[in-house]
């Protein structure tokens, strides 16, 4: 048996998982007000649902699935990011937030680097120097407003998950379709 066999034999599983993201992000969407610690909480179950629905496929695909450990390791890191969102939730919050800052803060730095050294090759130029500033203001708007900032975030992360969840609704019901031609 390989990873497709694996895979269409659980389609129900993904589709679950497809449909709990889209709910996890259309909550998350249309109640940004809601506590950051509810939200949080939210993010922890899913976590935890996803990295034992990961670890259950991994250990009973493990004889017919060479990529079983690699399931194995996701689900686990899952079950970890679970557990140390319940047991800190608002450092979970601040630790991202400022994780996203210092990126978008980077990011701009090493873009307007890129566009000083373009320079003498191509023009206009200012338009990765404007986008370096753009991700530096950006990041440091995150850093001095961390409310606004972590708002902000969670709408992110409301339309990945949604994205996120369709697709994987799609992959489920394609992989319905695969199984019960077989």
């Amino acid at each position: 048996m390989n990873l497709t066999n694996t895979l269409t034999k659980n389609w129900s599983l993904l589709l679950l998982r497809g449909v709990i993201a889209i709910l996890f992000g259309l909550i998350t969407w249309f109640a940004p007000e809601a506590s950051l610690q509810v939200m949080l909480l939210v993010f922890a179950g899913y976590f935890l649902f996803d990295g034992l629905l990961r670890v259950w496929v991994a250990i009973t695909s493990k004889k017919s699935n060479p990529f079983w450990m690699l399931l194995l390791i996701g689900g686990l890191l899952s079950i970890i990011a679970a557990f140390v969102t319940l047991l800190a939730p608002n450092l979970t919050a601040l630790l991202l937030l400022y994780y996203v800052a210092a990126w978008a803060i980077a990011i701009g730095v090493v873009e307007i680097f890129l566009a000083q050294k373009l320079r003498n090759e191509i023009s206009n130029e200012w338009i990765l120097i404007i986008s370096g500033f753009i991700s530096i203001i950006f990041g440091l708007y995150l850093v001095f407003n961390p409310g606004a900032g972590i708002l902000t975030l969670l709408w992110l992360v409301a339309a990945y998950a949604i994205v996120f969840g369709a697709l994987i609704v799609g992959l489920a019901l394609k992989l319905k379709k695969l199984n019960q031609s077989r």
